[in-house]
């Protein structure tokens, strides 16, 4: 069975701010590593852990994403949309845009998808 892992479990692994939620955090983390337990990994909870780590732990978005990258990696993750939660991760970066504009713009690259918005300094972005 696939799970949904919440953001608080990835916060705590990632965080290391709570010694007994740490350890917890982290054998789920290595279970998921060894593909002993199924997740998947909602961009919503992408999105929530970015805002976290940068708002309360002062972590850059760059060091949150790569972290991010990493888990997406592991075998134990099976989204079928892990490939594009990557690619956003890396737009996010080096366009300098924050992830839900990446998502769509990568969406719309990798996928077909159209795109509207009034941010027309995104949709620039999004072209390049």
């Amino acid at each position: 069975m696939v799970s949904l892992i919440d953001t608080n479990v990835i916060i705590r692994f990632l965080a290391a701010d709570v010694e007994k939620l740490h350890r917890k955090s982290t054998k789920i983390i290595n279970q998921i590593y060894h593909d002993e337990l199924q997740v998947e990994i909602l961009g919503e909870v992408i999105m929530e852990v970015l805002y976290v780590m940068k708002g309360v732990y002062k972590e850059s978005k760059e060091e949150t994403s790569e972290h991010l990258k990493t888990l997406l990696s592991f075998k134990g993750v099976v989204n079928e949309d892990k490939y594009i939660l990557i690619e956003a991760l890396n737009m996010m970066c080096h366009k300098n845009i924050d992830f839900v504009d990446a998502l769509i713009c990568t969406k719309n690259k990798m996928q077909g998808y159209g795109k509207i918005s009034f941010d027309k300094d995104v949709m620039k972005k999004c072209e390049k």
